[in-house]
């Protein structure tokens, strides 16, 4: 009990470090006891004063934890303008993480997507797995955490790039390359997270190709507890069940990704 009441309550960090690692987004790193000990796919809420909290996926998980935020609304606004040494409030790690499988394994992330896949594709390898990550984005300068994907290398990992304007690896969306690597390659399981309708594809191709599917999906959230219910997808919430669902989950609620969701007006 006391050590959910903990991981419930506020957290005062200081950011060690700020970086701008694409054009789209900052990677956020500080020490937090319990987010070092989080898995992969798990996510915090940060908060900073005179704004709503917002969920976030880690996207390095060590001593010290990264996420990976696109500046968007105000809130992402105000914690990208943070600088070090500044301090910022997170609570959690809360959710559902990646459930590491098989031996051959393909992760395909998307634009913001790819930062849970990250502290993923580095446990797996580590663990004597075949990985294969895949990254996408519009373009190479708007693909996240492109360096901390290429220092993957050393552990084995192999990377594949699917950019919309052809300046890095194939030229078109994650899923047409996934329809090449699926004829040529065997794989026992597939990982992703980016935007939902990415996701239903990833996993129409990969059932019909008879590969379990892991997909990390985000919702509109506003506690992260079980409480408000705006993170529901079919009968599900994303903070409660998720953010991480596997085959036999995404094919109760395929109808519903990427048609619609909740937004801050629906309440």
């Amino acid at each position: 009990m006391g050590l959910r009441t903990n991981l419930d309550r506020l957290r005062a960090v200081e950011i060690a470090s700020i970086q701008r690692d694409s054009k789209i987004t900052y990677t956020i790193t500080f020490r937090d006891e319990a987010c070092s000990k989080a898995e992969p796919g798990q996510f915090v809420m940060l908060w900073v004063p005179s704004e709503n909290e917002c969920p976030m996926s880690l996207s390095e998980i060590s001593q010290y934890v990264s996420v990976t935020v696109r500046p968007v609304g105000r809130g992402t606004m105000k914690i990208c303008g943070k600088r070090e040494g500044e301090k910022l409030w997170v609570r959690g790690p809360y959710g559902r993480g990646f459930t590491i499988l098989g031996y051959s394994n393909l992760l395909v992330g998307g634009g913001t997507g790819i930062a849970p896949l990250i502290p993923l594709a580095e446990k797996s390898a580590k663990s004597g797995r075949d990985v294969t990550l895949l990254l996408a984005g519009q373009s190479a300068d708007s693909i996240p955490l492109l360096s901390r994907a290429k220092g993957l290398r050393k552990l084995g990992v192999r990377l594949v790039y699917a950019t919309e304007d052809g300046t890095l690896g194939f030229k078109g969306v994650a899923t047409e390359l996934l329809k090449k690597l699926l004829r040529k390659h065997k794989f026992d399981q597939i990982y992703t997270c980016g935007p939902e309708l990415m996701i239903k594809r990833v996993y129409q191709l990969a059932s019909a190709n008879n590969i379990p599917v892991q997909a990390s999906l985000e919702r509109y959230m506003r506690c992260g507890i079980n409480l408000c219910g705006s993170c529901a997808i079919g009968r599900y919430l994303v903070c409660r069940d998720g953010p991480v669902f596997d085959s036999s989950i995404l094919k109760n609620v395929e109808g519903e990704l990427g048609r619609f969701r909740r937004t801050p007006r629906s309440f």
